[in-house]
């Protein structure tokens, strides 16, 4: 579960999020639609707490803002990232890209010479099998398609058994078709195995088809907030308020 109250957060002069107050439990998929520099992807870092808030608090499973790197390990062990980006290294093998997503709990020799347990190859294996990559498991990650490595990152995720997974814009660079395959590995995850889903989109029509509930922010505030079949036409000018100017 993700519970934010009251967040805050300004570079400077500057405000990127101002109030936010929201709750993702466990089982969501939560869709934070907006436009670019509305504070989506800084509301995500703040969860992660790859950047610091300004004010407010946020909880992460149950654990509030870590005081140490001890805790901030453990916070992020079980809070799985897909990026725009996948992120992977491209000479290694899918498993061993997937396998990273093991590397929170295991000792440092162990991805230092790049040995696994068992029962983490199982794990991983289990995750990439979710997403129907099993078969491409010995195949370097630079020889699939780009959709195919994203599910890659989501298996990684997925193969860190997170209670929470926060994506950031995870289908911007792909088609259509392969955005949608995607999302319904992400949608399954979270209904499935019981995850906490934060996923930023710009792509209202996705939102629509694979959000459970739909938080719109414009101007680093939330504006809507309520399950896809509540975003009418006076919610979207409430979220992307450019668009009704340039329609006047």
């Amino acid at each position: 579960m993700i519970e934010i109250l009251g967040l805050t957060k300004a570079y400077g002069a500057l405000p990127a999020l101002n109030g936010i107050t929201m709750t993702v439990p466990a089982g969501e998929m939560c869709v934070i639609l907006g436009p670019s520099g509305a504070g989506k992807s800084t509301l995500l870092r703040c969860v992660n707490q790859l950047v610091a808030p300004s004010g407010g608090g946020v909880r992460v499973n149950g654990r509030a803002a870590p005081t140490n790197r001890a805790q901030l390990r453990e916070l992020r062990a079980g809070i799985g990232m897909i990026f725009q980006h996948h992120n992977l290294v491209p000479r290694l093998s899918v498993l061993k890209n997937v396998l990273s997503g093991r590397l929170a709990r295991l000792p440092l020799w162990s991805s230092v010479l790049q040995i696994f347990p068992r029962e983490d190859i199982a794990i991983a294996m289990a995750a990439l099998a979710r997403v129907g990559l099993a078969d491409r498991a010995e195949d370097r990650a630079d020889r699939l398609s780009g959709g195919q490595q994203q599910r890659v990152g989501i298996a990684r995720a997925l193969a860190q058994q997170p209670q929470v997974i926060l994506a950031d814009e995870p289908v911007a660079s792909l088609d259509p078709k392969t955005a949608q395959v995607v999302l319904n590995d992400l949608r399954a995850a979270a209904h499935e195995l019981q995850i906490a889903v934060l996923c930023n989109l710009h792509q209202v029509d996705l939102a629509r088809q694979f959000a459970d509930r739909i938080v719109g922010i414009a101007a680093g505030q939330i504006v809507f907030d309520g399950p896809p079949a509540d975003l009418d036409d006076a919610a979207l000018a409430r979220i992307y308020p450019e668009l009704e100017t340039q329609a006047a």
